[in-house]
């Protein structure tokens, strides 16, 4: 079990970050990461709802389809805690998919949901494709599923792409409550009902319920290597206005500070890394090398930070089939399982308990570092509600 002098330098990590930028990691992997989301105040504080979450991304998976051969799975979800806050999918807003298909992080195809009132109060969906420059334009797509939501079998479209949208069981997880009580503990002194990382971890996602868009994808339409990112849009009345956006998890939430996080979400990817005078890039050296210089074991290099920073920015989600990029599993995609969280925590604060660097292919960050100078997790575990067919994110809570 950790116990909070364990994480003492999360926690002073945490002192710098609460002035004037965002809590790390203290809304989840996407979820509520930005103002204009109305998750984040102006003053960098959470909000304990998004007053827009039907445009809210809260995370993002692309996968193997685990009991479907030659398929990839990709899901997004969005509108955090509706069974505590409601929420529904926005009839005014676009659900976008987009995958590049050549690596120059620019989308080659992007499936769009929309979604409209039925007439008796239900929501319908049309899923729509668009491939080549019309994936940029969102001009002149085609149909190529559509259903209802929540209901209780797969839109299948003409090309074999399945389809499902409505309420599922959030399946994200993280200790919340005891990173929030560890570092109010280390920040301020005064413990919080005892919540502590390491001290009977609790998965604080483990009830809440989110709305996921599923799609399954024969890997036929599909290179072998793909970048995948999700965006949204709402219309108001006039123009489409760019909202969120999300590829890897926790990126805008963890290195951007609450000055930088709506410029980040209508960036596209491909101008990341160079936008603002390349000030994305920037913020993850900063961050990085400010976390891991908390130990004993002195923070990352500049080239160390700069190799890691050209790793998650741009923020795409980079998935092989075949692994042919040799990224250990955490990185190649991100199946419903994968425990992102001790991975964010290990790479901000500079530990390599899993070879995360070095043989295995990432040798940008030269020798291996000190597992033991790193957070190495929270010690919450994915959810046992996963489901082995497709939809894949467990039933509603």
């Amino acid at each position: 079990m950790r116990t909070i002098s364990k994480l003492a330098t999360l926690g002073a990590a945490m002192t710098v970050l609460t002035i004037g930028a965002a809590p790390l990691l203290t809304s989840a992997a996407d979820h509520l990461d930005a103002p204009a989301l109305g998750g984040t105040t102006a003053a960098g504080m959470i909000a304990p709802h998004s007053e827009h979450g039907d445009r809210d991304i809260n995370d993002l998976y692309v996968f193997e389809a685990p009991a479907d051969p030659g398929r990839t799975a990709i899901a997004m979800t969005v509108n955090p805690a509706i069974n505590l806050f409601g929420g529904d999918f926005g009839t005014n807003v676009r659900y976008v998919i987009n995958i590049d298909t050549n690596g120059d992080n620019v989308q080659d195809r992007a499936y769009v949901a929309t979604f409209a009132d039925d007439g008796s109060g239900d929501l319908k969906f049309k899923l729509s494709l668009y491939e080549g420059a019309k994936a940029r334009s969102l001009n002149g797509g085609r149909t190529v599923a559509q259903g209802h939501a929540n209901d209780g079998v797969k839109a299948v479209g003409g090309n074999d792409v399945w389809a499902w949208a409505g309420v599922r069981s959030d399946p994200f997880f993280f200790d919340l409550t005891g990173f929030i009580g560890t570092t109010t503990f280390l920040t301020t002194g005064t413990a919080v009902g005892g919540d502590a990382l390491g001290n009977d971890p609790t998965d604080f996602f483990a009830n809440l319920n989110t709305n996921a868009i599923v799609l399954s994808i024969p890997n036929g339409q599909l290179p072998d290597t793909i970048g995948v990112w999700a965006t949204t849009s709402w219309y108001d009345g006039t123009t489409w206005q760019a909202a969120d956006q999300m590829g890897r998890p926790a990126i805008n939430t963890v290195f951007n500070p609450t000055a930088d996080k709506n410029a980040f979400n209508v960036t596209a990817p491909s101008a990341q890394a160079t936008a603002m005078g390349g000030k994305f890039r920037t913020n993850v050296i900063n961050g990085l090398q400010f976390f891991s210089g908390l130990d004993s074991e002195g923070a990352y290099s500049n080239d160390q930070a700069g190799f890691l920073a050209s790793v998650l920015i741009p923020d795409v989600l980079v998935y092989s089939r075949t692994n042919a990029l040799g990224l250990p599993a955490p990185l190649n995609g991100r199946a419903l399982a994968d425990d992102v969280i001790d991975v964010e925590l290990i790479v901000t604060t500079g530990g390599d308990p899993l070879n995360l660097f070095g043989a295995d292919g990432l040798t940008g960050l030269g020798p291996d570092r000190d597992a033991s100078a790193a957070v190495n997790g929270d010690g919450v575990g994915p959810h046992t509600d996963y489901l082995a067919s497709f939809p894949y994110l467990g039933v509603p809570h």
